[in-house]
This record gives structure tokens, sequence and C-alpha cells, in this order.
């Protein structure tokens, strides 16, 4: 289904000039989101008329049953942005900042119905099978590796040099890819992030022609890895499957990753809340679910569009409207007011994870990874202090991503050594159970 309309951008810009809409941009890129959040709440209630570019308005959920609502009903609110009346009548290109990145493509994030179920499915199925024992044991030497570089230099950024590099080492590797291989994905993850124009996009290709040959590889040879799970799939999944499912996991997957961890060890340096000098010092697993609280990884899901017209909260939708679901804007609604962290952590932060058909397919992994990678770093840097002020600590992203721009720390090289892997031994892949 494919919505055209010429009135799109003027049906929400009638409620205020376009210039005086707030940029989507500023609820990842504030000291203080949830505040950014509930200014917008207070206007304009809890579906709020915000810009993703200039020129381009959409609608952002704030409110917990009008989001759920969104990301649970795909007959009205699809993921296919080919649905988007401001794509479709052009004035989104895709080779524009935002339509660059939400133009209709063959994924598994966006695409809804039966395709969409045969491409979740093999990543359901996959993960179903996942040894977390195996996994564990990939991360902690996957953290160990990076660890050791880290203590050599007594001083380090948390996010370039450990947050950014584990988690896309360990998912490569559970999908099949040597170490080598690993690295060399990070190193193109690593630029696709820090380039633009032509350079971000050579580097994205260098991640999709790895992808391609690993399926390629285990299609001749499989082996036991997700990969190969997937490839196996009783449905007879084609390369085009394999690579939607394979990339869209691994890549988007370990971004989430990357900010849930950097958020998580950032709010152990800079909240009061958890100074280890105090006694009672909160585990790796408090402070990450803190963190879906009150600054997740993804404060915005990407943007879902109206399949007709139809109300949501006290607003009229029309169909082809871009609808972002603001998850943290939802969460916030349940916040307590007071200073108590647990009181923060008892919200509605469940829905960093989605609800519906789009809801992540890999919870469970994914909060094996972030809590090893975190306990790993509080475990062996000893008297780790920011070099810079709290306040100083800015964040980068996206429109729909925070993360930290940087962590720079210094430490104290702890005197116990962790369990070295033998000279020459790798990483055992992670493998479904057979």
């Amino acid at each position: 289904m494919t919505v055209t309309t010429t009135t799109r951008s003027e049906r929400l810009a009638d409620l205020v000039g376009l210039t005086d809409l707030m940029p989507l941009s500023e609820t990842t890129s504030a000291s203080d989101p949830a505040k950014v959040y509930e200014r917008l709440r207070a206007r304009w209630g809890n579906v709020a008329p915000v810009l993703l570019e200039p020129g381009v308005p959409a609608w952002l959920v704030l409110g917990h049953r009008e989001l759920a609502t969104v990301l649970r009903n795909e007959g009205l609110f699809s993921r296919d942005a080919s649905n988007w009346g401001l794509f479709a009548d052009g004035t989104v290109r895709p080779d524009s900042g935002v339509g660059g990145v939400l133009a209709p493509r063959d994924g598994i994030y966006y695409v809804d119905g039966p395709r969409h179920r045969h491409l979740r499915r093999l990543v359901d199925d996959a993960f179903e099978s996942v040894d977390e024992h195996r996994l564990a044991t990939t991360v902690e030497y996957w953290c160990g590796l990076a660890l050791d570089r880290v203590l050599a230099k007594g001083e380090a950024d948390l996010v370039s040099d450990y947050a950014r590099a584990v988690p896309l080492l360990v998912m490569s590797t559970m999908f099949g890819l040597d170490p080598e291989q690993a690295r060399a994905m990070l190193g193109h993850s690593r630029r696709v992030f820090q380039a633009r124009g032509a350079a971000g996009a050579e580097a994205l290709n260098a991640q999709r022609a790895l992808i391609s040959d690993l399926i390629a590889d285990r299609r001749a040879a499989p082996a036991d890895d997700l990969t190969s799970a997937i490839l196996r799939h009783p449905s007879a999944p084609t390369d085009l499957d394999a690579q939607s499912a394979v990339s869209a996991t691994l890549i988007l997957g370990s971004e989430f990753e990357v900010g849930w961890i950097t958020q998580a060890l950032r709010m152990r340096l800079t909240d009061p809340r958890f100074d280890g000098r105090s006694g009672g010092r909160p585990s790796a697993s408090d402070t990450l679910e803190a963190v879906l609280g009150s600054t997740p990884p993804a404060p915005n899901a990407a943007p879902r569009f109206a399949l007709a017209d139809t109300t949501l909260g006290d607003r009229q939708i029309a169909a082809g409207d871009a609808v972002v679901p603001g998850i943290l804007g939802a969460s916030a609604e349940s916040r307590g007011n007071g200073d108590d962290i647990w009181l923060e952590s008892g919200n509605l932060s469940y829905l960093t994870w989605g609800a519906g058909p789009h809801a992540c397919p890999a919870r469970r992994p994914a909060t094996v990874i972030a809590q090893i990678t975190v306990a790993a770093a509080l475990r062996r840097l000893g008297g780790v202090t920011l070099t810079v002020p709290a306040d100083a600590v800015r964040s980068a992203g996206t429109l729909w991503s925070s993360v930290p721009r940087e962590l720079p720390v210094r430490f104290e090289v702890p005197q116990q050594t962790r369990p070295v892997t033998p000279q020459g031994q790798t990483a055992r892949p992670v493998t479904p159970q057979r």
C-alpha cells in the first residue's frame, strides 16, 4: 500500500510555523533528554509535532498508551516508508539525510506483513538456540583482549577503546566471522560511524560485502554459528533473506549494545548515586536497568507511517504521516520525582525493547553481552575516574540513538590479572544448540 499526498507538511505546519517546531535531534543530544520530552508534553500533550530535519515534520509520541498503540498495530502504523506521504510526494528524497536512513528497502526492520514475519522467524529461531554459556565465554574473551590494551596505557576513552569495540566483535563471532574478519567488521563500523558521504557509504558497502562472503562460505560449508542456523532454517531462506537477517541484526543490534553499555559506564562515572565510596554499590545489572529508564540507548524508535486517517491521543493523524515512538518520553510518564534510582528503574523502560511485531528479537543475548561487558570494566579498571567534568560529557548519535561522544578516563592498574587465554587460541564461536 502506497500513500500519496501533497498536503502533509502543511497539515503539521498548521499547528505552528515550521521554524517554531523543535528538531527531534534535541531529544537525543540534550544533557537531560527527559526534560526535553517533558517540555514537549507540557506544550503539546502526549503527541507532539517535531522536525526530523528542516521542512520535514513528524509526530512524536510521548504517552505510554499511545506508544503501545503505535508499536503493536502494524495494520494502522506501518514500518514501510513507501507509505510515508513526504517520501511519496518527493519532499523527502532518498539521497537526503533522513531519506537515506528511512528509504524503503528489503530488511527485517523495514518491512511488515508476511515478508517481515518470514525474516523474523529466521532470526527468532536462530537466537532461540544460542548457548548462553558459550556466549558468555566469547564476551569475556573479547572484553579481556580490549581491557588488556586499555590497562597497558593507564588511560582510555571507554567509548572508542572499549564499548564501541566489544559488542560488534562478540556479535561478529556469534554469526561466524573469525577473529580477523571480526576486527575487519569493527574497522568498517568505525568508518561508518566517523565518515560522511562517500567514505561512509564505502565502509557500509564493505560491511555488506563481508556479510555476503560469509553467507556464501556457510552455504558451501555450514558451521555451528548463527549464520549457518539461519541458512538451515526449514523455510529454505534465499541468500537475500539471509543477508537481510544477518546484516540488520549484526549491524543495528551491535549499535544498540554500544549505546546501552556506554550509557551504563557513563552513569557509573558521573552519577553520585553510583559512587562506590558510599557503600552498597549497585551491580552492573542494576546499572543497565536504570539506564533503560533514564538514558536509554534508543530514546526514539524508528518511525511508523499511518496507513489511514486516525486519532492518536488528542491529535488527528493523517494517512501518510510519520509517527515517531518516543520511548524515553513514554517511559518518563511513570518516573518518580525523587532521587531514588530504584524508583526510576521501576518505570515503563521495558518499551526500550519495543512491542508488537518489531520488538527486539535478541533481548536475552543482548542482556548477557551488556552485563558481562560492563561488569568486566568495573572489575578490572580499579579507581577509574573521568578526566573531564561530568557536565562536559556530551552525547552523539542520531535521531533515534544517544551515545556519549567520549568517556576519557584514567585508572589504577589492578594487581590481579585475569586468566590468560593460551597463546594461539582464539575464542570459540557461539553456536546454536542442535
